[in-house]
């Protein structure tokens, strides 16, 4: 049986490049999207007033982030949510910056754990 020789990627192998990315993926700190200080101060300002105090709902039919209702997406699945609006949610392009959505983001997945 002859032995299947691997391709060479700038003079390493394939296995070798694997093996060194996958220790980099693994050994990486885990990455929050944003502040959920920041996040906190933004929802308490401008989202508390429909999704209430910690997330719980106030009014029917709206998001109960305590209940983790609306957060099982990707965040920039929710970016786009928040920045479009939808319903009776008002669309915060122009009023939130990116990177504050994602502080709020990050705030709202913290408060479901």
């Amino acid at each position: 049986m002859k032995s299947i020789r691997l391709l060479n990627v700038g003079g390493r192998s394939l296995r070798g490049v694997l093996l060194l990315s996958a220790t980099m993926l693994f050994a990486a700190p885990a990455v929050m999207a944003g502040d959920p200080i920041k996040g906190g101060k933004i929802y308490n300002q401008q989202c508390k007033q429909c999704h209430g105090s910690r997330g719980k709902s106030t009014f029917p039919g709206v998001a109960d982030f305590s209940r983790g209702e609306g957060l099982m997406m990707a965040d920039h699945a929710l970016l786009k949510k928040i920045r479009d609006g939808r319903g009776m949610m008002p669309a915060f392009r122009g009023m939130l910056k990116d990177d504050e959505i994602f502080d709020v983001i990050t705030y709202l997945r913290k408060l479901h754990r």
